[in-house]
């Protein structure tokens, strides 16, 4: 009969029992993470639910092969010396080991918790669709406040323009205006000084006008027909000079 320390059936057996302790650590971290978190988005669901199905996968075939074994040591008693109490005990462990595998694989790729992912996927699809509805919004709304802001800037522009045009223009006018001025300020100079001369000439031939007039007055004391001719020749030179005041 071999020894537990030269069976290698007792090695596996410890191996399948450590690496069910792990299988089992691993299976609490990731029912907490399935509970509290969105599976769909979570990268640390993700993670424990690969290695955790990984791990039952690997403790399944770990099984079947010890499994093997003991059918082998079955078919060949003679070979081995194993009592039929220590291979009904082997049996035992693998079909209660493989029941609890089976019991975790269930868990893990179980009605409810393929609900529960297909929950959160369809949760984060929603929100992701809300998400970009919003973003689409929000750029839709930015681009109107931009063109606004556009339109508004081009009215700015285009009633500067309109004001440097008048601006322009009102410039132009006071030119012309100042210019206007400037010439009937030299005609109002060039009248003046024509008043100015016309005056002095009126003085001048009033001046002579007197002096007629007294001449004449002279001359009308007196009858001689020489006189008389005098007087009528000045009084015609009298209507001419004065006929000259009125048209210079």
């Amino acid at each position: 009969m071999l020894s537990p320390a030269s069976d290698p059936y007792y090695e596996a057996q410890d191996e399948v029992k450590e690496a069910i302790k792990k299988m089992q650590s691993m299976h609490a971290n990731w029912k907490q993470l399935l509970d509290s978190e969105n599976t769909a988005h979570s990268q640390r669901f993700q993670d424990a639910h690969a290695e955790l199905a990984g791990e039952l996968r690997q403790l399944d075939m770990d099984l079947q092969d010890i499994s093997a074994t003991i059918s082998m040591v079955e078919g060949n008693r003679a070979a081995f010396s194993i009592s039929d109490a220590e291979i009904a005990a082997r049996k035992r462990f693998v079909t209660e080991s493989r029941r609890t595998v089976k019991e975790y694989q269930s868990e893990v790729t179980g009605q409810r918790t393929l609900s529960k992912l297909e929950s959160d996927k369809k949760s984060l699809l929603t929100r992701s669709s809300a998400s970009a509805s919003n973003s689409g919004a929000r750029q839709a709304h930015s681009k109107d406040n931009q063109d606004f802001l556009n339109r508004q800037r081009e009215t700015q522009m285009q009633i500067m323009a309109r004001q440097d045009e008048d601006l322009t223009e009102i410039s132009a006018s006071a030119q012309r205006l100042n210019n206007s001025a400037q010439i009937i300020n030299t005609e109002l100079k060039e009248q003046q000084k024509m008043l100015e001369e016309l005056d002095d000439d009126l003085d001048k031939q009033t001046e002579k006008l007197n002096f007629v007039m007294k001449r004449m007055g002279k001359l009308l004391k007196t009858s001689d027909n020489k006189q008389l001719c005098l007087i009528i020749g000045l009084t015609c030179l009298m209507v001419f000079l004065i006929f000259l005041i009125i048209n210079t």
